[in-house]
């Protein structure tokens, strides 16, 4: 009797659940990485990392002369240099260049860490403004266009977003090493 009672219980859930339609979707698609190239946002984003490589680049190439300077110095010394003083100035060189390569990766990982937070700030945007946009026109759906093999022209949303986050968000600072 026990079992009779679960099977109809669990015939009349399914009941309930066949009855409970899905809402139809309305699609829209966003070419997301045309955003990410062509917005004003992201082309000052852009614009201020290649000019924050460009400082950390000559930076760099000063201090790699610098360290070429001082190897050649510590060659023609060799000779002058009792074996110990050369190998103590050999130590401190090879520690000079350590600290220069270890420089060089803390300038990528600025760099990589100021873009990531910059790009953020524009993905949030993005996000921001087709929510308001799905939520006015009723969508349930937006997809990427990178996604989609086929879709009418008239779902892409593309140039209304990047018409919207261009006036919303012209520029983006670029958040300064070490935030």
């Amino acid at each position: 009797m026990a079992l009779l009672a679960l099977v109809l219980v669990v015939v009349s859930a399914a009941r309930d659940l066949a009855a409970q339609r899905l809402p139809e979707a309305v699609v829209a698609v966003v070419d997301y990485q045309r955003l990410l190239s062509e917005s004003k946002a992201a082309q000052s984003i852009r614009a201020q990392i290649e000019a924050r490589r460009k400082r950390y680049q000559e930076e760099i190439s000063a201090k790699e002369q610098e360290l070429l300077e001082q190897d050649r110095e510590l060659s023609r010394q060799r000779a002058l240099l009792s074996p110990e003083a050369f190998q103590q100035r050999r130590r401190a060189f090879e520690e000079e260049a350590a600290r220069v390569q270890r420089l060089v990766q803390q300038r990528r990982r600025e760099l990589d860490t100021a873009s990531a937070q910059a790009y953020a700030v524009v993905r949030d945007a993005i996000l921001e403004i087709i929510g308001g946009m799905a939520e006015s026109r009723g969508f349930n759906l937006v997809l990427p266009s990178s996604t989609v093999l086929l879709f009418s022209p008239k779902l892409d949303l593309t140039e209304e977003v990047l018409e919207e986050l261009n006036r919303r968000l012209p520029e983006v600072k670029v958040p300064p090493p070490g935030n």
